[in-house]
C-alpha cells in the first residue's frame, strides 16, 4: 500500500503537537497520502501495560490493525514506542493459531484481522525518498548534528527493520540530504531513559546521563532524535546539554516552514537557526 492512516499515539498529541505539525508539513510536502487513523486508541506501548498484561496489548493492537486493513491503508507512525508496540504485535500476529485466539476476542466488537496490515514508521518511509527529499530541500540546514535514534527505532532489529542497532546510520543519512553535517554518534546508542520517566526517575536520569555525555563532547550544536519520549528526555531533563531537534522539524525546516509556524519556540531548551 501506498496510502497510510497516520498513528500519532498518545505523547505527541498531548505533550508535543508541534512535533505533530511538523510531521504533517513534511508528508504534505512530500505528497505522502495520510489520513488519521479513525477510532484510534492508545498502543499499550512496549514498557508499561504490555509487560503485565499481554494478552490485553496484543487484542487492543490488532484491533488497529483491522481498522487500517478494513480502511485499505498501512499504518505509519510516528513515535518509536508506538512502532515498536504495533510492529511486534504485527509480527506475533503472523502465526495463524495466535491470530485466531486474538480474533475470537475482536469478534466481540464485530472486527477481524487477516493480516495485511504493515506498519511503516517516520524515518523509514522517509528513507525511502531520497530523490523527493531533496528536490523539497529550499532552504539547507547548516547545523552540525549528532544523531541519537532511540531504543525502540533499533531494537529488536531483526523485526522492525529500520536500521542496524551497531553503528545505525539512516538518521545520519535522512539528515545530510538537509545540508546538516553529521558528527559520530554512539557506536552502540544508549537508551535515554525516557521508557522509566514517571516510574523511576532516579534511574530515568542515570540513563540519561551516559548519552548526553556523549552528544555534549561530540562537538555537535544539537541532537538529532525521531523519538518523542527521547525529545522529551533531551529538552526539558537534561542539564547542561545540548538542545534537541526531532527528525520532522530538521525536515520542515530544510522545506521552508517558517521556525514558528512548526512551533520551535516552544522548545524548553533553544537554539538559534
Amino acid at each position: 500500500m501506498s496510502k497510510y492512516y497516520l498513528f500519532t499515539g498518545c505523547l505527541i498529541p498531548t505533550r508535543l503537537p508541534f512535533l505533530e505539525a511538523s510531521s504533517r508539513f513534511v508528508l504534505d510536502r512530500l505528497g505522502i497520502d495520510h489520513e488519521d487513523l479513525p477510532d484510534a486508541a492508545c498502543c499499550v506501548e512496549p514498557i508499561g501495560l504490555r509487560t503485565m498484561a499481554a494478552d490485553t496489548w496484543l487484542a487492543s493492537a490488532a484491533r488497529m490493525l483491522a481498522i487500517a486493513e478494513e480502511g485499505g491503508r498501512d499504518i505509519l507512525t510516528l513515535c518509536n514506542g508506538c512502532y515498536m508496540s504495533l510492529k511486534e504485535a504485527s509480527h506475533v500476529l503472523e502465526d495463524r493459531a495466535v491470530r485466531a485466539r486474538v480474533n475470537e476476542v475482536l469478534r466481540s466488537i464485530g472486527r477481524e484481522y487477516r493480516g495485511g496490515t504493515e506498519v511503516r514508521h517516520f524515518p523509514g518511509i522517509i528513507g525511502e525518498r531520497e530523490n523527493e527529499v531533496r528536490q523539497a530541500v529550499t532552504r539547507p540546514v547548516g547545523l552540525k548534528l549528532v544523531s541519537h535514534p532511540g531504543c525502540h527505532m533499533l531494537r529488536p532489529s531483526g523485526v522492525l527493520g529500520i536500521d542496524r542497532s551497531f553503528r545505525p546510520e539512516v538518521l545520519d543519512r535522512i539528515a545530510s540530504w538537509t545540508g546538516a553535517a553529521m558528527v559520530r554518534g554512539e557506536e552502540w546508542p544508549s537508551c535515554c531513559g525516557g521508557g522509566l520517566s514517571g516510574i523511576a526517575e532516579e534511574l530515568s536520569s542515570q540513563l540519561l546521563a551516559e548519552p548526553s555525555r556523549h552528544h555534549l563532547a561530540s562537538g555537535a550544536e544539537a541532537i538529532l532524535t525521531p523519538c518523542p519520549f527521547c525529545f522529551v528526555q533531551f529538552d526539558i531533563k537534561q542539564k547542561g546539554g545540548l538542545p534537541v531537534l526531532h527528525l520532522a522539524e530538521l525536515l520542515a525546516l530544510a522545506m521552508g516552514a517558517a521556525p514558528e509556524r512548526i512551533g520551535m519556540q516552544y522548545h524548553r531548551n533553544k537554539f538559534s537557526l
